[in-house]
């Protein structure tokens, strides 16, 4: 500080000349001292006078820099959650096409793995389906045939425990015949009573009768009669109403069975040599025939 407080005399800056004409002037020595304040209360900071030297100030600069911060957070923010999203978007995409994809592999393979099961399956239920209706064809015959035995059952108790059921088979017999002027019903012996007592009410039943004979055939089985007539013969005995059901029973069709069964049996006769022709003389057989079967048809 010893240097900064040397003499500095004004002359020595002039030239000679200016320094004669002055010499009237008052010479003194000037200290850097000078230019010091002498209140050091005086003193103050140094300021900016001009509005953008107060924007700059230190609390606004403080306040821009949080203001620049909540900017900044809120952007990254927002990127983090549009990051978010796209990833979320990408994978859920994603996820659904491999779904589908995976799910469509998957239905193929099943599908070829399992074509050989369900295959058999189809066949399995196809032959179930034909077994099914054999078995319901054959249960109805069968069950047609037990039905038929016990009709038969019920017909043969119902005829035998009665007294008069002669009466009843008496009366169905003589509504069959054609020619009902004169009549040989042949009944059991047990039964001609019962038939004598019924001999009124027939003719009152069928007036063109002329002439009854009753007559007491031991081969004739309680509750059944044989009816004699100019015309035929009707059997109206116990045993022939279950063969007269029976033949009622084959007029059902066939079954596939019986079918087979039937043409293997025909064709071994058809395709010998010696198949009888008829001649000319079989429409008398036919003829009588059709005589004997008769009293078939009127039963």
């Amino acid at each position: 500080m010893s240097e900064l407080h040397k003499t500095f005399v004004l002359d020595n800056l002039e030239p000679e000349q200016v320094k004669e004409e002055d010499s009237g002037r008052e010479v003194r020595s000037f200290e850097l001292s000078e230019l010091a304040t002498q209140n050091a209360s005086a003193k103050r900071g140094f300021t900016y006078d001009s509005e953008n030297a107060r924007n700059f100030d230190q609390k606004s600069v403080n306040t821009a820099k949080e203001g620049v911060k909540e900017l900044l957070k809120d952007a990254l923010d927002k990127a983090k959650r549009q990051a978010t999203e796209i990833k979320s978007n990408a994978q859920k995409e994603g996820y659904d096409a491999g779904y589908a994809e995976g799910f469509k592999k998957g239905e193929e393979a099943a599908r070829e793995e399992f074509s050989p099961f369900l295959e058999t399956i189809q066949g399995l239920i196809t032959d179930l389906t034909g077994f099914r209706k054999n078995m319901y064809d054959k249960m109805e015959r069968e069950m047609v045939g037990m039905v038929v035995d016990l009709a038969k059952r019920v017909i043969h108790f119902e005829f035998s425990m009665r007294d008069d059921a002669v009466q009843g088979m008496i009366r169905l017999a003589v509504e069959s015949v054609l020619d009902r002027e004169s009549m040989v019903i042949k009944i059991n012996p047990a039964d001609k009573g019962y038939a004598e007592s019924f001999r009124p009410e027939l003719h009152h039943l069928f007036g063109e009768i002329k002439n009854i004979i009753f007559e007491a055939h031991s081969g004739v089985a309680r509750g059944g009669c044989i009816v004699e007539t100019n015309f035929g013969v009707v059997d109206a005995r116990i045993e022939k109403l279950g063969e007269q059901m029976d033949r009622l029973l084959n007029l059902a069709p066939p079954s596939p069975e019986e079918l087979v069964a039937a043409s293997e049996h025909k064709m071994p006769a058809e395709t010998e040599e010696n198949v009888d022709v008829p001649t000319e003389d079989s429409p008398s057989d036919e003829g009588n025939d059709s005589e004997t079967e008769l009293p078939e048809e009127l039963n």
